[in-house]
């Protein structure tokens, strides 16, 4: 790919300093946020699951059980998720201390790592260093990194970084036959899959766009050096995925007979206009997209009487002709997957939404000659973005801009007061309802040291998903503590609509009793705790 206007000879390192100087600075704010409004409570979701294996992998790693890990990461082959993230995380606590703020601060080199990334591909498509430090600064101002990327411990923003950064060296390896290009492109793959497994079939876009290069040029690409990439992935990821294959196959594909239960219509067409939609309200919040669409428009239209004017160059043509063959597939290919088989999540789409901000600007670029035109309208782009991004770094994500504490430490340090009075040395909690307070955010606090007493001591029921109140009473039969969370509404999973029924047979059938404190949390909801008294004096569990 040669015939660019203002082509440059090397990536302009120079042009990086001030968009990765930007989000560092975000990042350094976004740190004072989670201090004051995040930090006070465990993570949910999938950001629990992922936070609390690393302190656990942390805990083993730094007793010397390595060999126990190897065996539950490649050996047991029952794991869907490679742990390479939470490692990285491990790693962080090694060097600056065992506190949770260190694994966001991996989310937050990872982030900065994107913005290079996105200024790297911008520049393979487009070798202008107006057009890269663009596409970086609207990426380190992108809304949804402040509101959800930098205060999330999740895999997609994460896998986002070695995707984009593959995609780039795919297009400098010419088709495949720059050797070293190749091989670098294979391991980001590579690593892209160990931090996303999902992410596979995102690389039909890749595919798509070999095609249309080697259309584009007239040749073919070279055979050989793609058969070496296959190997090197292969050897990258391969270690973990073959060993996991039935673990990964399963755990999908028991989502997948779970997404009916959502009550989210199974159409194509739905999930396509609900993952266009995230652009708008979760990643752009509006104003940003409105900026860029109009920015977009007026390039359409200009492009378009300079067309019929006869007065547009070649090279402009073939810029925004090659430029569109690599950004069009690398949107709409993983769009289309997604539409295919939804899993309705905001965050899927973070490997491509880089592309909605490089696309309107290669487009801005191509039709102002002038650089003080192509810095306007860009920067009225960047502007928005930024504006829109410090209303997330500067107020709290709650109504009326107050702490919000779901007073998780509280309820589990009492929990352990009494397990502790009553000379308990283990204990197992479980909980009916699927909320803030479970046994996994209450394995988070203890595996984080902060009740180092306790670690390795509190262990949880193997709780399943149930629409029957008696079965979800029966998992709960033999935990010492019973989390009840009174008054919450949520119907998915339908542990939570059977929940209150669950908690009377409990008592019932049972003979668990409440403790005397209950803790009041946001959205009218009563936290409190059912006691095993039988477990305490030595009777079974639902015998009387």
């Amino acid at each position: 790919m040669t015939d660019y206007t203002n082509q440059e000879t090397s990536f302009p390192l120079k042009f990086l300093v001030m968009p990765i100087l930007t989000g560092t600075i975000i990042s350094l704010i976004n740190i004072q946020w989670m201090q004051l409004f995040h930090l006070l409570n465990a993570p949910q979701a999938d950001s629990l699951v992922y936070m609390t294996e690393s302190f656990k992998d942390y805990w083993s790693i730094r007793s010397g059980d390595i060999s126990g890990l190897f065996k539950k990461y490649f050996l047991d082959g029952n794991q869907q998720t490679s742990p390479l993230l939470w490692w990285l995380a491990a790693l962080a606590y090694f060097l600056l201390g065992l506190d949770p703020l260190n694994a966001y601060l991996v989310i937050a080199l990872i982030y900065l790592i994107w913005i290079a990334g996105v200024m790297y591909l911008a520049w393979c498509i487009y070798p202008d260093s107006k057009y890269s430090l663009a596409c970086g600064l609207m990426a380190a101002f992108l809304p949804s990194v402040a509101s959800h990327a930098l205060r999330s411990f999740m895999l997609d923003f994460v896998a986002a970084a070695p995707f984009i950064w593959a995609t780039a060296f795919l297009v400098k390896s010419d088709l495949g036959f720059k050797r070293r290009e190749v091989v670098i492109y294979s391991i980001l793959s590579g690593i892209t899959v160990l931090f996303r497994t999902t992410l596979i079939p995102y690389f039909i876009s890749h595919l798509f766009i070999v095609l249309f290069l080697a259309i584009l040029h007239k040749r073919h690409p070279h055979y050989g050096n793609m058969l070496l990439s296959a190997l090197v992935i292969t050897l990258v990821c391969g270690g973990f995925i073959f060993p996991n294959m039935t673990g990964i196959f399963n755990y999908y594909g028991f989502w997948a007979t779970q997404s009916p239960a959502t009550g989210v219509p199974p159409s194509f067409f739905y999930n396509l206009g609900f993952y266009l939609n995230l652009i708008d309200w979760f990643h752009l919040k509006s104003f940003a997209l409105k900026a860029l669409m109009t920015i977009s428009f007026i390039a359409v239209v200009r492009l378009v009487y300079m067309y019929k004017r006869k007065i547009i160059k070649p090279k402009q043509l073939r810029t925004i002709f090659n430029g569109l063959i690599i950004l069009i597939p690398l949107a709409l290919v993983p769009i289309a997957i997604l539409s295919l088989y939804s899993s309705h999540a905001a965050t899927v789409d973070y490997p491509f939404v880089a592309v909605y901000l490089m696309a309107p600007t290669l487009l801005w670029r191509t039709i102002a000659d002038k650089t003080k035109i192509f810095w306007i309208g860009a920067g009225i782009v960047i502007l928005t973005l930024a504006v829109t991004q410090m209303n997330y770094l500067f107020k709290s994500q709650y109504k009326e801009f107050s702490v919000v504490d779901y007073r998780e430490r509280e309820v589990i340090k009492m929990i352990l007061d009494d397990a502790q009075y009553s000379g308990k040395k283990d204990i197992i909690i479980g909980n009916t309802a699927i909320h803030q307070h479970n046994y996994l955010s209450y394995q988070y606090w203890i595996a984080g040291n902060y009740f180092p007493r306790w670690r390795g001591h509190v262990h949880g029921i193997n709780l399943g998903r149930t629409n029957s109140a008696t079965k979800l009473a029966k998992m709960n039969a033999n935990a010492d503590y019973v989390i009840i969370a009174e008054n919450y509404k949520a119907k998915y999973p339908p542990n939570n609509v059977v929940a209150p029924e669950a908690n009377i047979i409990l008592q019932n059938l049972y003979g668990m009793v409440y403790m005397p404190l209950s803790f009041d949390i946001p959205g009218r909801v009563k936290i409190r705790i059912l006691r095993n008294h039988k477990s305490f004096d030595g009777i079974p569990a639902g015998v009387d």
